[in-house]
């Protein structure tokens, strides 16, 4: 079961973008969210759960951002270093084996920056869901939280809104931002280098210096508290979403 999805959040992939009305529920569940542990009342409904992170170096550090969002939810959360085996001649036994055992003490597992190939062996042996970096920037739930930030800001999608893109859109997160923006129905222009010219557009979002993006009303910067909080918010959605549902 892999989270590029299967319910309206799971089926957000760089290939297979949601549709108008599961990105409006995604949002809706994620401002439920946003309420809920502004006021104390998110509760811990992963508890019980246990999530593993497979990172292919030592893990060290603060945590990441999702795994913090995982804690804020209940579940116990464990980094485990992952080393690929694709060069040797079992690698295929040993990744079976390894994603069995994997299936068998956590509930879903995060790739992280794992190789594609072995995140498919991983899908098809471990049976819980499995999520390609889902906190990472490249990682579609990124794109979504930039949107809903815009959304939020009071313009919400409507044949006036306005978004110009300054950037590369072919890559993942862009492809994935503008598929989306394109489908609630906002107007999109792309350019692809930031000149200093005026724009009548609703929304800038300036994606030149990746991985960080410039949301921007008008000239002015949004806020990026409320960013990182959508960004928590989405992934929470998606673990919900997937753990709660398996």
């Amino acid at each position: 079961m892999k989270s590029g999805f299967l319910t309206p959040v799971q089926r957000l992939s760089s290939s297979e973008p949601l549709a108008a009305g599961d990105i409006l529920a995604t949002f809706a569940a994620a401002r439920r969210l946003r309420v809920d542990a502004r006021t104390g009342t998110i509760g811990k409904p992963l508890r019980g759960k246990n999530l593993a992170l497979l990172l292919d170096g030592p893990p060290g550090g603060e945590p990441s951002v999702l795994h913090r969002a995982a804690l804020e939810l209940g579940a116990r959360v464990a980094e485990v270093r992952f080393t690929d085996p694709t060069g040797s001649a079992s690698a295929r036994d040993e990744i079976r084996a390894l994603a069995r055992m994997l299936g068998h003490m956590y509930d879903a597992i995060d790739c992280a920056t794992l190789a594609p190939a072995t995140v498919r062996r991983i899908e098809q042996e471990a049976c819980v869901p499995i999520y390609e970096g889902l906190g990472l920037d490249n990682h579609p739930a990124r794109a979504l939280a930039d949107l809903m930030t815009l959304c939020d800001h009071g313009s919400p999608p409507a044949s006036e809104a306005s978004i110009l893109f300054l950037g590369d859109p072919w890559t993942i997160r862009a492809r994935a931002f503008l598929a989306a923006a394109r489908e609630i129905r906002f107007k999109v222009r792309v350019r692809k280098r930031s000149r200093a010219v005026s724009s009548d557009a609703t929304f800038v979002v300036d994606a030149t210096r990746a991985p960080h993006w410039s949301l921007r009303a008008q000239a002015s910067p949004l806020d990026e508290a409320r960013r990182s909080e959508n960004h928590r918010c989405v992934m929470q959605t998606v673990l919900l979403d997937t753990i709660v549902k398996a």
